[in-house]
């Protein structure tokens, strides 16, 4: 049973080994599904659990139709589930289990066999007795004894253990729970009995008492048994494992972010993003050492994690909080607020799994390089949810509705503005700056924010006549293509604004000033577009920049005999096919063929008005004025930005 206090108290909990089918996928989460109007939290088990017979998945009714409060009760239902599922993993492995019984079976034979040896035969007696009752009668009755153990006792005996370990009696084990109980704090000292491990163990101990009956029974009947060819024993050598180094997990984080960085794999965002992964272990775990870090470690920084504000290192209201404290405040404020307002955004389990994620790649390097033995359980592995495919990954961002992208491109920006300061103000000015490029650019080609905002003059290439933006060292391998300029670009003086009459090395969008984790030009387009779209009531969650590349993928996927190899190409994706078509055609070719492609992708909005009426292939009138003019307003605003941070720090 799951209560949300008294909003959702009474809310039913099936668990079912197969799912249904018909139920509707949100498009925000991966855990969350709606049917009749009404949302619930569905997670499967893993497959590591079948051990406590766990069904294949939990379902919990979350007993509302609001998205936002299904969102964070959700949240909650999977914290409570993570450090569920983390009590449940076992630490002993059965394998492990079944040699600590195999060591105590062994022990009881091999005592049975030395007594054996000590009282001249007899398995009911010692030599004292046996000589106080003569060998005439200890035989006799140590034959009684035997008859009795083999055709009476040991099967009851046996029977019983079946009984309790199938499930149908399990009280029939009860006689043997002293000899399991004190056998327990010998092989396991430190294991509870109502523990996940002490019933394990307890279950193979059960089975354990079963072998050394039927072992007792070969040894009375005198059978010969083999000498294994490799022997074993508590007397062998055990290889000593590799001490564990005593300082702080953190120690060598300089180093793999340098390794990293030098191999390649990391760019110096990439490294940057990194940091606030570091700084949040340190800060919620401390200067653990390595050993100190087990699963349920990890577990409970994931759920400080998942109870972190999203805003937590932005917001002023938590400045010169501790992480600890700005999760109490937070809280404290989601209980005393309002009944129908919003709770306040936690982290999202993509960041949380990023941070994971940083940690399982910090523990493996440190096995790699020396300074973790390489036998050591990487405690961070196993949190981290599979990426969603196929119809859930088609959810996690919206594509951009018709109505909304023609609010977007009929907006001021486009089509007038009261000054360079007013772009949401209704006006006659058009400034075609980074601002008014960008989007266009998203929509008509399907090309990431950062590939775009990133680009130098130089990155405009000409491939047979065909104008195109180089596009390089991007998301992936994969992302590396020539993108064609659509015609709609170029009508409107893309090539007159900002190629012709500048240098190769000068930034494409010089007005975009670096800033932000990584240093990128994008940071400084991407908060004034999401500022922008609120301004003008063109705000959605999930639609966002990124969603323009659905727009464009949708367009080509309904283009009727388009060869998928293209659209793998201007997209950036890997395939196939576009393996293929590249080495097909020459690179002119392929460029035309993409150039017809993307001049049929339309944004759906009448833009005529925009269309360049200048001379073509030399400077537009003015622009490089107009590029100077952007250049000095933005450092103007980043020089003032700076300022109001520097009086922030200094008043705090």
């Amino acid at each position: 049973m799951v209560s949300f206090g008294n909003r959702l108290s009474g809310a039913s909990i099936w668990r079912r080994a197969n799912g249904p089918h018909w139920w509707t996928t949100m498009r925000h989460g991966h855990y969350l599904q709606q049917r009749g109007g009404r949302y619930r939290f569905r997670a499967r088990f893993p497959k590591g659990l079948v051990a406590f017979d766990l069904p294949g998945e939990l379902v919990v009714n979350l007993r509302t139709s609001s998205r936002t409060l299904a969102i964070s009760r959700a949240r909650a239902v999977r914290v409570a589930m993570e450090r569920l599922l983390t009590d449940l993993a076992t630490t002993m492995s059965r394998s492990e289990a079944e040699q600590r019984v195999r060591i105590w079976v062994d022990a009881c034979s091999e005592s049975f066999e030395n007594s054996l040896s000590a009282s001249g035969g007899y398995a009911f007696f010692d030599k004292a007795e046996a000589d106080r009752m003569g060998p005439a009668q200890t035989r006799e009755l140590d034959d009684l004894f035997r008859i009795i153990g083999d055709t009476v006792v040991r099967p009851r005996e046996k029977q019983a253990i079946s009984a309790a370990l199938s499930g149908r009696d399990p009280d029939a084990a009860k006689p043997m729970e002293p000899v399991i109980g004190s056998m327990m704090k010998v092989l396991a000292p430190a294991t509870d009995r109502a523990s996940p491990d002490g019933q394990l163990l307890a279950r193979t101990m059960l089975r354990g008492l079963a072998a050394i009956a039927d072992e007792r029974s070969r040894l009375e009947a005198g059978e010969i048994a083999p000498i294994p060819a490799r022997a074993s024993g508590a007397w062998m050598p055990k290889k000593a494992k590799p001490a564990v180094p005593a300082v702080p997990f953190l120690s060598h984080w300089n180093a793999f972010e340098a390794s990293k960085i030098s191999d390649g794999r990391w760019k110096a965002d990439t490294a940057s993003n990194s940091q606030s992964s570091r700084k949040l272990f340190q800060e919620l775990v401390g200067d653990e050492p390595a050993s100190g870090i087990d699963r349920r470690a990890v577990s409970e920084l994931r759920s400080l994690l998942f109870a972190l504000p999203r805003l937590y290192d932005k917001a002023k209201c938590w400045r010169g909080l501790s992480l600890v404290d700005v999760i109490k405040a937070a809280k404290a404020l989601d209980e005393t607020r309002p009944h129908d307002a919003a709770s306040i955004p936690r982290l999202k389990a993509k960041t949380v799994d990023k941070h994971t994620g940083n940690l399982v790649e910090y523990w493996t390097w440190c096995q790699t390089n020396g300074r973790l033995p390489k036998d050591m359980e990487n405690p961070f592995t196993g949190f981290i949810q599979p990426k969603p495919k196929g119809r859930q990954a088609r959810h996690e961002r919206k594509e951009w509705p018709p109505a909304m992208m023609e609010t977007l491109f009929t907006s001021p920006v486009w089509t007038g503005s009261k000054s360079y300061h007013r772009r949401r103000a209704v006006g006659e000015l058009i400034f075609r700056d980074a601002r008014f490029w960008v989007p266009l650019f998203g929509r008509l080609t399907g090309a990431r924010e950062d590939e775009i905002c990133s680009r130098t003059v130089g990155d405009i290439v000409m491939i047979d006549g065909i104008a195109c933006l180089s596009i390089r060292d991007s998301k992936t391998p994969e992302s590396d293509r020539d993108l064609p300029i659509p015609e709609a670009l170029l009508r409107m003086g893309f090539l007159e604004y900002r190629y012709w009459g500048r240098a190769p090395d000068e930034p494409l969008f010089p007005e975009l000033i670096p800033q932000g984790v990584g240093n990128r030009r994008s940071a400084a387009f991407s908060g004034w577009f999401t500022e922008y779209r609120r301004g003008i009531d063109c705000y959605v969650l999930l639609v966002d920049f990124h969603s323009f590349r659905h727009n464009v993928s949708t367009d080509l996927s309904n283009m009727p005999g388009l060869n998928s190899g293209w659209a793998d190409e201007i997209t950036g994706h890997d395939s196939v096919v576009r393996s293929s078509e590249r080495s097909r055609y020459t690179k002119g070719v392929l460029m035309a063929h993409l150039k017809e492609t993307l001049d049929r992708v339309s944004i759906g909005v009448d833009l005529s008005h925009l269309v360049y009426e200048g001379p073509r292939g030399e400077p537009a009138l003015g622009a490089a004025d107009d590029l100077a003019m952007f250049v000095a307003i933005a450092e103007r605003d980043m020089n003032a930005k700076a300022g109001r941070r520097r009086a922030g720090a200094a008043r705090a």
